[in-house]
């Protein structure tokens, strides 16, 4: 049951941390750094990358990206997290939806060349601050949620 309740909770802190805190760093880099052009919070559709036949809108993708990551979280920092879980959450956020998934998987399911082997330093700064900013948030809600104050 407390896996069950690790995964619940962090699926929703995920989903609030990437609807929130994800896209107003995105919004900053959008409207202060050069060569970041993902719109935040927007309703375009968007194929997937899986089922390519499936559009979703961009917005919707991200809260269901950002609940997977969070469930993730929320199995790795346990059922009752203490600790730092902010600067835990950020490394998490860098290694997991940063390393593997932004430069990794993403690159590879898209056919495309990954931001860092091209060394874009446009993409890969504004990448490495969303997911750390999504990962700390993440796991600072789900301590907050999980164990019901403040960690």
């Amino acid at each position: 049951m407390d896996a069950l309740k690790s995964i619940v909770f962090g699926f929703i802190a995920g989903v609030i941390a990437a609807l929130t805190i994800q896209e107003a760093i995105s919004w900053l880099f959008v409207h202060y750094w050069n060569g970041w052009d993902a719109m935040p919070w927007s309703t375009a559709p968007t194929p997937s990358l899986l089922l390519p036949t499936l559009e979703l809108p961009w917005i919707a993708g991200t809260a269901i990206t950002g609940g997977l990551w969070g469930a993730l979280f929320g199995l790795i920092l346990g059922w009752k997290p203490e600790g730092m879980l902010t600067i835990r959450g950020a490394i998490l956020g860098l290694f997991g939806p940063g390393l593997i998934s932004a430069f990794i998987a993403m690159p590879y399911l898209a056919h495309r060349q990954s931001p860092l082997l091209e060394g874009n330093v446009s993409e890969i700064v504004p990448i490495l601050c969303i997911s750390a900013g999504f990962g700390a948030v993440a796991a600072w809600l789900y301590g907050l949620f999980s164990w019901g104050r403040l960690p």
